[in-house]
């Protein structure tokens, strides 16, 4: 059987949720299948970390003189002229022909939601990618049970044709830190302790600005020194979260630092009072799993599928309750008892997520 798949997510060097799961999983598809043929579609060469595949995958670079609209141009003319018996795309949006049968990962439906946390362009690319899935797509594979509800309350899908499979952790590297590692880590690099962390995509929906607004309360309550320390790529719209941050009275105690290199993060983790993650929609929450994983206590909205993904591991909240989220702060500093609990519940939690496991259910898929 030949199995395309669009690999051009996964073939990034600053990843994050989506790029993080199309990587893990091509990752794990080279270890799980030397039976089928599979072809690896990206307009560039595949990186370092994606070679060398094995013999049964072949890389196919599809070159586009564009820096959008690469899925609709040039990978819709490779399924014209070179069919394959399934096309398989991890994220949201096919090419205008599809292959002899159709698989797509629909992550969540945050763009109908709350439109107005996405660009114009965000916008249209999601609305436009999804009504072809709804039209194209011979199975639907989704995150959460979460998000199949959501799918299946704005669009007519036979609920059949719609699989949950959760996303999943590397355990290699998403560990607790010695506690030596962390000291030394913020030393070379100017942070300090004690410090509060966000990990993800800089955007509103994230609710950034609810999250400066609820560091400040915490400030007010919480009168002894505390950094908030964000991570994560800088989406469009900033313009807000900058404002939010200058007119914070604990400015200088915000730190905005943007991606940083994967293997770092757990370090900072795992130094952290703990990790605060107020969104307010999430099909899934891949980085309170990785918190988790680190033995950091995780204070998160109650948005979204977190219920579902975070269980009793984390201390749950209302979005915009930003009272509620300030005194759960002071909690996991002050009640020591309880902070060890919640770390021990998080790291039992976070084991149950394997890409492993991820990927077995994905070829499953596949095969049939």
């Amino acid at each position: 059987m030949i199995i395309a798949i669009d690999a051009s997510r996964a073939n990034k060097t600053k990843r994050s949720g989506i790029e993080w799961y199309s990587y893990y999983l091509l990752k794990q598809l080279y270890q799980l299948d030397d039976q089928n043929r599979y072809f690896l579609y990206t307009p560039e060469k595949l990186i370092d970390d994606l070679k060398p595949p094995p013999s049964n995958f072949t890389e196919k670079v599809l070159k586009w003189p564009l820096k959008k609209l690469w899925t609709l141009g040039r990978f819709s003319l490779e399924m014209l002229f070179n069919k394959p018996d399934i096309l398989f795309v991890p994220s949201h949006t096919f090419p205008l022909i599809g292959a002899k049968k159709n698989i797509i990962t629909w992550h969540d439906v945050g763009y109908k939601k709350f439109p107005e946390t996405y660009t114009k362009w965000e916008l249209w690319s999601l609305n436009q990618g999804n009504k072809r899935a709804v039209k194209i797509a011979d199975k639907i594979i989704t995150i959460s049970h979460f998000s199949k509800k959501e799918i299946l309350k704005f669009y007519k899908i036979d609920p059949e044709k719609i699989s949950v499979i959760y996303l999943g952790c590397n355990h290699d590297l998403w560990q607790p830190a010695p506690a030596d590692a962390v000291r030394d880590f913020l030393q070379r690099n100017s942070f300090k302790a004690p410090y509060f962390v966000y990990l993800g995509r800089l955007a509103l929906r994230k609710n950034i600005v609810g999250l400066i607004r609820i560091y400040n309360r915490f400030r007010e309550k919480y009168h002894k020194p505390h950094q908030l320390i964000l991570i994560g790529s800088a989406e469009p719209q900033q313009d807000e979260i900058n404002q939010e941050i200058q007119a914070s009275p604990f400015k200088d105690e915000i730190k905005k630092m943007g991606w940083l290199p994967t293997e770092q993060l757990p370090i900072l983790l795992s130094g952290a009072s703990g990790f605060v993650f107020p969104t307010i929609y999430e099909g899934f929450g891949l980085p309170a799993v990785e918190a988790m994983a680190c033995g950091c206590p995780v204070i998160a909205s109650n948005s979204g599928a977190l219920p579902e993904i975070i269980d009793e591991a984390g201390l749950l909240t209302e979005a915009h309750d930003v009272d509620g989220f300030a005194q759960n702060m002071i909690k996991v500093i002050e009640d020591s008892e309880f902070r060890q609990d919640l770390i021990s519940k998080g790291l039992q939690r976070s084991k149950e997520f394997s890409w492993e496991k991820c990927a077995q259910e994905t070829l499953k898929i596949l095969q049939s």
